[in-house]
C-alpha cells in the first residue's frame, strides 16, 4: 500500500512538473487576472518579452506564475513559445547604438591625440608659418586717396531753370581730384564738372547751361560721398 502511494505520488509530481511550460509575453501590456476571464480584477500588469510559467491551460484562458511567485490567469492568445522578435531588435539596435557611441570616442580619443603630436614636433616652424600664412592671405585694403572723391548728385522735385527741364530723380556722379575733392562739394571746381556731365547726360544745349548752374544748390540736391 505505502509502495503504490508512493508510486502515485511521484507520478501526479512527475506530470505537473513536466505539464508546466515556459512562454513569453507577445503584446506590449498583459492583464494578470485573478479569474479565467475579463470579468475579474486585474492583479498584475507584465509587459512584452517576459518570461511566464504556464500551470494550466484551459483555452482561451491559461493559469499562468512568474518569477516571484505571482499567479494568475491571462489570455493564452498572448502568450508565445519564443520571446519576441520585437523585442530582440530592440535589444539589438540599442547594442549597435553602444557599439557605434564606444567607435566614436575611439577615434576621437585618437584624432586628439594626434592632434597633439602634431603640434607638440611641428614647434615653432608651425607658428612661424602659419603667421606668414595669414599675412600673406591678408585682403588689401584700398584706401580712397585724400585728394579725390566721387560725388553723386541727386535733384530733388520737377521743375525748369531756364530751358532745362529736370525731374526728380535725375543724377550723376562726378569724379573730383585736386582741390575740389576737399571740403564741402559744393565749390567751384564741382561746379563746373557737375553743369558738364549734367548737359552730357542729359543733351542740354549750351546756352541753357546757366539753369544747371542755378540748380547747384543744396536746397535743390541730394549728394552722397561715394
Amino acid at each position: 500500500m505505502k509502495k503504490t502511494l508512493l508510486t502515485f505520488g511521484l507520478l501526479l509530481i512527475t506530470i505537473l512538473t513536466f505539464g508546466q511550460q515556459t512562454k513569453y509575453v507577445d503584446t506590449e501590456e498583459l492583464n494578470i487576472r485573478a479569474g479565467a476571464g475579463t470579468k475579474y480584477e486585474v492583479v498584475e500588469k507584465i509587459s512584452q518579452g517576459q518570461k511566464v510559467t504556464v500551470l494550466s491551460d484551459q483555452g482561451k484562458w491559461s493559469e499562468i506564475e512568474l518569477e516571484n511567485g505571482q499567479k494568475g490567469f491571462v489570455s493564452t492568445k498572448f502568450l508565445s513559445d519564443t520571446q519576441n522578435s520585437s523585442s530582440q531588435t530592440s535589444n539589438k539596435k540599442n547594442s549597435w547604438i553602444s557599439y557605434l557611441i564606444v567607435i566614436g570616442l575611439v577615434l576621437y580619443g585618437l584624432y586628439k591625440v594626434k592632434k597633439f603630436f602634431s603640434g607638440l614636433f611641428s614647434g615653432s616652424s608651425s607658428s612661424s608659418s602659419s603667421q606668414r600664412s595669414t599675412s600673406t592671405n591678408k585682403p588689401e585694403v584700398r584706401r580712397k586717396s585724400s585728394n579725390s572723391a566721387v560725388y553723386r548728385f541727386r535733384i530733388k522735385g520737377s521743375g525748369s531753370a531756364g530751358g532745362f527741364k529736370y525731374a526728380d530723380g535725375m543724377n550723376v556722379e562726378i569724379a573730383v581730384n585736386g582741390l575740389g575733392a576737399g571740403g564741402s562739394p559744393f565749390n567751384n571746381i564741382v561746379e563746373k564738372l557737375f553743369i558738364q556731365e549734367i548737359a552730357r547726360k542729359y543733351n542740354v544745349e549750351p546756352r541753357f547751361h546757366s539753369g544747371i548752374k542755378m540748380l547747384f544748390k543744396r536746397d535743390s540736391l541730394d549728394v552722397e560721398i561715394m
